[in-house]
């Protein structure tokens, strides 16, 4: 892979990256080209295909005049034989390419949430659908599929133009590839299914147009649609495409929420007075764990120069303060996990049967026991469709992203219990008992991670049999993949409701003057008058009004000043009772888009730390 001008990423079959695949499906206005390299292994691979067929026809047209079993003709599954139960059928030479149609028509058996086909929440996103078609397209590059040039080239056109086809979510199992989801991705080259088109990021999150009809390809991309040849509606329906763009983008956007969790843990840590001690490198490189390493020096960089630690007599912090860089750095770790087996899955040939022009075959060496008939020497039939590495490591990411929720918001709630916040007020509200102040914010978290822990259970270890037995262990990735991307959107809901919730604790720490105790004494103002509470209503309302929050954030340290600002760009301190979904929302979009990552990272001398996948996809 490499940039070409204008916008453009150049695919050739091994060298994409993550960043540039998420670039591709979140930018329509990023086009795709083909590397002149790979389309000659491309060339090369069909021309097996177009050997195999030509063969294929003269043994048939034999052996309908004699047969003689001597005359039967070799098959290549899928070629010149049926898909999955009906593997030992063989097919009419003049059905060949009828095959290839029906198994986009048959295979397109998916459904949604709902039965309302206009629904969007019943299709994959945009960004998924812009990242499958790279994906097959990437691997149809590296020459084992046995396509023709006018596919690779009819596909690298709908990406470029823009075209979305309507997929639903559920229908996959995760092998043989993500059969059901591609079926319904192409079907629009038969004329099946539906689709629409956009044409900038802007549009990606948008609810999108009604799809127009399946019909209409052709206008949509300007050109003529060529119908799939020989083993091209296999090759566009087989392979992990969907499971592998699932964990792709989701990948992408755990990295960006681990050091965001490392900010919201920051201004927590800020907010609680908590004791420095904790983050010493002395103690990280002792136990040797790459990613808490990698988490400790994020949080001691984002504090540098804060006024707030260890002002508390208490000589221990909470778990969720004290052990952030452990839990943290676990998850950092699985997502570098993750992130390895998208390095290598976004480069693989993951359809069947394969093809390796000019390459022999290491079973030759039992020809001899094979049945009368045999197999075409020149097709692999073996597994790589079969996504187990894909599934494993999206319900591993699940878990590690999961648990960054789960720590953001015990963070949450100690920050809003007054009995374990060192004097910090209940729920952060001045006027106290009319007011309910963050103490929803918190049950909202709650309920977000009790969510993710159900879906955190792996799908990977689940299986049930399909094609008649045939194939008796499936993968659940495509599952795995939507379950994962779940979690993740839920994790960053709890920490857009923890960076809400520390920046209004700073305040009352800051702006408020409110010092730690020691974690046994606790002023009750359950009786205090309503003249002093709305006083002090008026009081809180001044010391954290926009001109004052430079001050605050002078007391801060250099990252979570940046970070506190940020959040208060897009939600206001909270002087009395109001709806703060609006706030939330506000937030969480900071933590999307990396907003918060940006401003707190731009004030770092080396920025935050990036997430290595553990080996790269050429080891």
């Amino acid at each position: 892979m490499t940039d070409g001008a204008g916008g453009s990423v150049v695919l050739d079959g091994s060298s994409l990256t993550p960043a540039a695949l998420v670039r591709l499906a979140r930018d329509p206005r990023i086009q795709v080209d083909c590397d002149p390299a790979a389309l000659d292994r491309v060339r090369r691979g069909r021309e097996q295909i177009e050997t195999i067929v030509s063969r294929y026809r003269e043994a048939f047209a034999q052996y309908e005049k004699t047969r003689d079993e001597k005359d039967r003709p070799a098959m290549t599954y899928g070629v010149t034989t049926g898909f999955g139960e009906f593997r030992h059928t063989p097919i009419s030479p003049d059905e060949l390419e009828a095959l290839q149609k029906n198994i986009l028509l048959s295979h397109a058996v998916g459904v949604g949430d709902n039965t309302d086909p206009d629904d969007p929440a019943n299709w994959f996103p945009a960004d998924v659908i812009r990242a499958v078609m790279a994906l097959r397209l990437n691997a149809f590059l590296k020459g084992h599929s046995g396509v023709r040039l006018e596919l690779v080239a009819l596909i690298a056109r709908i990406l470029n133009a823009g075209v979305i086809s309507v997929v639903p979510t559920r229908g996959s199992v995760g092998s043989s590839g993500d059969l059901c989801p591609l079926a319904h991705l192409f079907g629009v080259l038969v004329g099946a299914g539906r689709f629409y088109v956009v044409s900038d990021s802007a549009e990606m999150g948008r609810r999108p147009p009604t799809p127009r009809s399946a019909t209409e390809l052709s206008d949509a991309i300007d050109a003529a649609v060529p119908q799939p040849a020989y083993k091209e509606g296999l090759a566009l329906t087989n392979g992990t495409a969907f499971s592998t763009a699932l964990l792709a983008l989701s990948v992408y956007d755990a990295e960006d929420l681990a050091n965001a969790a490392d900010v919201a843990a920051a201004m927590s840590l800020e907010a609680a007075c908590g004791r420095a001690r904790a983050l010493d490198p002395l103690v990280h490189e002792a136990r040797g764990q790459a990613g808490q390493i990698d988490s400790a020096a994020n949080l001691r960089n984002l504090l540098r120069g804060s006024e707030m630690f260890d002002k508390s007599r208490d000589v221990q912090d909470a778990y969720s303060l004290r052990c952030a860089p452990q839990v943290h750095g676990a998850s950092r770790d699985t997502i570098a996990y993750a992130k390895m087996i998208v390095h290598r899955e976004i480069n693989a040939a993951t359809d069947n049967p394969l093809f390796f022009p000019g390459e022999s075959s290491w079973d030759e060496q039992f020809a001899s026991n094979r049945a009368g008939g045999g197999i075409d020497g020149g097709a692999f039939s073996a597994g790589n469709f079969h996504g187990q590495p894909v599934g494993i490591a999206a319900d591993v990411l699940a878990i590690g992203v999961a648990e960054l929720a789960d720590i953001s918001e015990r963070r949450t709630q100690l920050l809003l219990d007054r009995n374990h916040s060192r004097n910090l007020p209940a729920n952060l509200v001045p006027y106290r008992g009319v007011n309910s102040g963050y103490m929803l914010a918190q049950y909202c978290a709650a309920s977000l991670v009790s969510e993710n822990k159900v879906l955190a259970h792996p799908a990977s270890v689940d299986s049930i049999p399909t094609a008649a037995n045939n194939e008796d262990h499936v993968a659940m990735a495509t599952f795995a993949g939507r379950k994962a991307g779940t979690v993740l959107a839920n994790a960053q809901a709890v920490l857009a409701i923890e960076l809400l919730v520390a920046a209004q604790a700073l305040e009352w720490r800051v702006a408020m003057n409110r010092p730690p105790d020691s974690g046994l004494t606790r002023p009750d103002d359950s009786w205090e008058s309503i003249a002093s509470a709305k006083a002090r209503m008026s009081e809180f309302a001044e010391a954290t009004a926009p001109g004052k929050r430079k001050a605050i954030a002078d007391a801060l340290g250099c990252g979570t000043a940046a970070a506190y600002l940020a959040v208060r760009s897009a939600a206001e301190p909270m002087v009395a009772d109001r709806s703060i979904d609006g706030d939330i929302q506000a937030v969480r979009r900071l933590v999307e888009d990396g907003s918060v990552l940006r401003s707190a990272g731009a004030a770092l001398a080396d920025g935050l730390r990036p997430i290595e996948p553990l080996q790269s996809a050429a080891s």
